[in-house]
């Protein structure tokens, strides 16, 4: 059973508990009444009565018999006269001295059952003696030992209360109808963004990451309760994404990273089989063999240190942060970029110092790394300019040149891990494609940030963002 069916016949049950509950109390209200009136008119007749004891002597006219005129004598002979109240003479040894019953002559009331009545004079209600009817009597009890019972029969106090009560049930009826339709039409209305919620639920847990719980203009606390479901879905649809994206860059990168490896470790595989099977017969084409192995000796190790770098970056490993100057960092990577290759000079521009929290070390290979790029992917003769700025909050490293620019469809993957901006660029040319890579994990161990761009002279440029989290000294 639902929770919206529970509501419904729980309410519909309290409703019907008001109703009976009135019902009740009306119709015991308004049968009480009735008969403090009936006790009214039968104390007064007792009070005002004479007594109707035969040795007392019993008018031909009792005073509950209003006085006829002459012509209506005749219409209360044929039986029309109507006897409010019943009179019984019962004598000490319980017989009936004299019964005057209710009701019309032609048709009398039964006599009020008298065989049980109490030994105390007082009102009391009274059975008549085929059970059909109800009396309300007055016992008057004399010193003689005589009883005398007067009786008023209760039709119209029933017939009364029966009316009330119909009336009563066919009003609830109707307020119970309209009741209990107005409450499932109001819990339907008020569970709709439940059910909305719920149907979003089952659609995400069919797959569907992109569902949301539409905006309703229900109560505050269900348009409380979707925003955070919406906002919650969000996080877990960017979390999945995520997930997804780093199973599949974990894949490529592996993927990658076998291939890389694949070529040195084949080259020289290849080159000591010839070795051994005598393939190298002159002393040049040993030297040339022993250069080949060594070539891709030391690139295999370059490339198994760049993925030893990033494990590690990517494990979140410590850094040895300490204040650095990265103004004198890119002054002393410039230095070693124009000893590797003097063809390319390097610009420095900017503040005179920069200093923040950092790992000197981590950084140094930042600065590196991007001088690197430009002899990887710009000709001989190409500038290119180091400027640094800082404020309060944070240091800006820009590094640009004067090449050909990074291609547009690159600038979104230019740091992923063995992307080549150029693919038709050989391994030997073109590097492993991993030094952008990581670049932007050690910014990212630092807390900062790293874009790409193509200046307006279409050279590339590179914005390396850091927190400072220190002061100038």
């Amino acid at each position: 059973m639902t929770l919206q069916t529970k509501l419904v016949i729980s309410f519909t049950i309290l409703l019907l508990a008001i109703i009976a509950a009135v019902g009740i109390a009306a119709s015991r209200s308004i049968e009480n009444i009735l008969v403090a009136q009936t006790d009214r008119a039968l104390t007064s007749f007792v009070t005002r009565g004479p007594d109707p004891r035969p040795d007392r002597g019993v008018p031909e006219s009792l005073p509950n018999q209003p006085e006829l005129p002459p012509e209506e004598v005749a219409d209360v002979t044929d039986g029309l006269f109507l006897r409010p109240f019943a009179e019984l003479v019962i004598a000490p040894d319980g017989t009936v001295l004299r019964s005057e019953p209710s009701g019309f002559a032609d048709d009398p009331d039964p006599l009020p059952d008298t065989s049980d009545l109490p030994a105390t004079s007082g009102l009391v209600f009274l059975d008549s003696v085929d059970g059909t009817l109800r009396y309300r009597a007055s016992i008057s009890t004399f010193d003689d030992g005589v009883v005398v019972v007067r009786a008023a029969p209760l039709s119209d106090v029933a017939t009364a209360t029966s009316s009330l009560i119909r009336a009563l049930l066919l009003t609830g009826g109707g307020v119970l109808l309209l009741g209990g339709t107005a409450t499932w039409w109001t819990v339907h209305h008020a569970f709709r963004p439940v059910d909305e919620m719920v149907e979003t639920a089952e659609e995400i847990a069919a797959g569907d990451l992109t569902s949301r719980v539409p905006e309703t203009a229900a109560t505050i606390e269900l348009n409380r309760l979707g925003s955070a479901l919406n906002e919650m879905l969000a996080h877990i649809e960017k979390a999945v994404d995520n997930e997804r994206a780093g199973r599949e860059q974990l894949r490529r990168f592996v993927a990658d990273a076998s291939h890389e490896l694949r070529t040195p470790v084949a080259a020289i595989s290849g080159y000591a089989e010839l070795r051994r099977s005598g393939g190298l017969t002159t002393s040049a084409a040993r030297d040339d063999a022993w250069s080949r192995i060594e070539r891709e000796s030391n690139r295999m190790g370059k490339l198994i240190e760049e993925l030893l770098t990033l494990a590690r970056l990517g494990q979140a490993q410590p850094l040895n942060k300490q204040p650095v100057d990265l103004v004198q960092v890119a002054r002393d990577a410039a230095a070693d970029h124009a000893t590797i290759d003097p063809s390319r000079p390097v610009e420095l521009t900017g503040a005179d110092h920069a200093v923040l929290l950092g790992d000197r070390e981590r950084l140094h290979q930042v600065v590196s790394g991007l001088l690197s790029n430009v002899r990887a992917h710009t000709p001989e003769g190409t500038t290119a300019r180091i400027a640094v700025a800082s404020d309060d909050e944070s240091v800006e490293l820009t590094v640009t040149d004067d090449g050909p620019g990074i291609p547009e469809p690159a600038l979104q993957h230019i740091f992923d891990r063995f992307y080549r901006a150029d693919p038709s660029r050989s391994r030997h040319t073109g590097g492993s494609g991993l030094g952008l890579a990581i670049v932007d994990a050690i910014v990212s161990a630092h807390s900062g940030t790293v874009a790409a761009s193509n200046a307006h002279n279409k050279g590339a440029r590179i914005i390396v963002t850091l927190p400072r989290r220190t002061t100038d000294v």
